[in-house]
C-alpha cells in the first residue's frame, strides 16, 4: 500500500512541477526570448507566444490537473475503504488548505484558459486587423496584465503546495528499514 502511495505521490508531485515549472518558464523566459529576438517582427512573436501558451495553458496544465486530482482522489480512497490503515497526514492547521489551494489553482487555470485566453484571442485578431485602434491595444494590455497577475498568483499558490507537501514528505517520513515493503 505505501508504494501505491509513493506512486501517486510522485504523480502528484509531477504534475505540480511541470504546471508551476512550466509557467515561469514560459510566462517568464519564454516570452522574453521571443519578444526580444522578433521586435522586428511583432506579428510573428504574437503568433508564435500564442500557439506555444494554448498549448501549454489548455493542453498541459489540464492534464497536469488530471494527474494531481487522481492522485489525491487515490489517497482519499484507499484512506477511506483500505483495511491497511492508511491515514492522509495533515501539516497545516486547517486539515483541507491543501485541497483548497489546488482547488483555486484549478478554478483559475480553467478560466484562463476557457475564458480569458479565447477573449485575448479576439482581441488579438481585431488588434492585428485594426493596428491603429489604440482602445483595442489597451484592451489587449488589461487581458495580458490580467493573465500575468492570475499566472504569479498561481504561481505563488504551487509554491506553497510544493512547501506544504514538503513538509509532509519530510515531517512523516518512514526511516526504519523495513520501509521497502
Amino acid at each position: 500500500m505505501k508504494r501505491l502511495i509513493s506512486t501517486f505521490n510522485m504523480f502528484y508531485l509531477f504534475g505540480l512541477s511541470l504546471w508551476v515549472g512550466g509557467m515561469f518558464l514560459l510566462g517568464i523566459l519564454v516570452e522574453i526570448m521571443v519578444r526580444v529576438n522578433l521586435k522586428d517582427n511583432p506579428l510573428k512573436a504574437s503568433e508564435i507566444m500564442n500557439k506555444i501558451m494554448d498549448v501549454f495553458n489548455v493542453h498541459v496544465i489540464y492534464t497536469c490537473i488530471g494527474l494531481m486530482l487522481t492522485a489525491e482522489l487515490v489517497k482519499f480512497l484507499v484512506q477511506k475503504y483500505s483495511k491497511s490503515g492508511y491515514k492522509i497526514h495533515v501539516v497545516t492547521k486547517k486539515r483541507w488548505t491543501r485541497e483548497v489551494i489546488l482547488g483555486i489553482m484549478i478554478a483559475l487555470a480553467i478560466y484562463m484558459g476557457s475564458v480569458l485566453r479565447p477573449e485575448m484571442h479576439a482581441v488579438d485578431a481585431l488588434k492585428k486587423a485594426n493596428p491603429e485602434d489604440q482602445k483595442l491595444q489597451i484592451q489587449f494590455d488589461r487581458f495580458h496584465s490580467k493573465f500575468v497577475n492570475i499566472y504569479t498568483v498561481n504561481m505563488v499558490l504551487g509554491f506553497a503546495l510544493f512547501y506544504i507537501h514538503g513538509k509532509e514528505m519530510a515531517r512523516f517520513r518512514d526511516d526504519t528499514p523495513s520501509s521497502n515493503n
